[in-house]
């Protein structure tokens, strides 16, 4: 597939169709989940803080908050088992949510928070919606980061809840790499048994969000300020979700984003590349996944 150029004014009429949004009071999920209510789709967004919602959502017909903090197990089955009981079909879930955690933290399950919100709540997420995800054509899609795809690193996962192994850059490129490498195994996973759900990867290349503030150290903040110099905006970022949200027909095993230059405005079709396409590598972050679920249920 070749680069192609793609605005969001392109996007076809989303009345009738379903997609849950996370992290969708700031940055990219704000801009998702605006566009998508905005062209006429039920936008259900996933969100840590019902009051900030209520502050910073838009007023648009079909747009409506629930609580979802995918740093928590119980929290991801709770807001699925709401969807359910509601009876709600999703179309599309876009896992979002991400963080960048300057210290050392640990999620309510026990687990590094950033690993805890950027790689084990999409999964638990994404697994335990595909019996409510239906329609024409229902898809997964992962924001994910081009870090993961530029950096040869393996990710230790027996050093990601040593707080002395602790580097904020470090954590964060390796929860990517291990998102987008559990996303290619839903993928794989869904085709081998015949599902018509779709896993779908796309990233914002460097685009200017809140994340880009979430830094300590000084190294780390020159980093930011170095990066929001080269951003787009979170409107330009989103377009890539837009696309893989929305589109009729979309390529697994690929990232989906722009180039890093602003002024290439297509959309750019990558292969998956390092630790995540290493099958052993996502066998063993399904593991991990799997040992953070099973602690969670004791």
């Amino acid at each position: 597939m070749q680069p192609f150029p793609w605005e969001p004014a392109q996007m076809p009429d989303q009345h009738g169709r379903t997609v849950v949004v996370t992290g969708a009071t700031g940055g990219l999920g704000l801009v998702v989940a605006t566009r998508l209510a905005a062209a006429g789709a039920r936008v259900v967004a996933g969100v840590r803080d019902l009051d900030k919602a209520a502050r910073v959502l838009p007023a648009l017909d079909g747009l409506e908050a629930r609580l979802l903090d995918t740093a928590s197990v119980a929290s991801v089955r709770a807001f699925v088992h709401g969807l359910d009981d509601d009876r709600v079909v999703v179309d599309a879930l876009v896992n979002n949510a991400g963080v960048s955690v300057p210290r050392f933290a640990r999620s309510v399950d026990g687990v590094e928070r950033t690993w805890a919100t950027n790689v084990v709540g999409p999964a638990v997420l994404a697994e335990a919606m595909l019996p409510v995800l239906g329609g024409p054509a229902p898809r997964v899609v992962l924001v994910g980061s081009n870090l993961s795809q530029r950096t040869s690193r393996v990710p230790d996962l027996d050093a990601v809840d040593r707080p002395e192994r602790y580097r904020q850059f470090a954590a964060y490129t390796d929860s990517k790499t291990a998102a987008a490498a559990l996303a290619v195994d839903l993928g794989l996973r869904l085709r081998a048994s015949g599902s018509p759900v779709r896993s779908v990867v796309a990233h914002p290349g460097i685009a200017a969000t809140g994340m880009n503030g979430q830094a300590e150290t000084l190294g780390a903040r020159l980093a930011g300020r170095v990066a929001r110099l080269a951003a787009r905006t979170a409107e330009d970022g989103a377009r890539s979700t837009l696309w893989a949200a929305t589109a009729a027909d979309v390529p697994e095993g690929t990232f989906i984003g722009p180039a890093l230059r602003r002024s290439d405005r297509r959309l750019h079709p990558v292969p998956v590349r390092g630790a995540a396409a290493d099958p052993a590598f996502r066998d063993r972050v399904r593991a991990f996944v799997a040992g953070v679920v099973e602690r969670a249920a004791v």
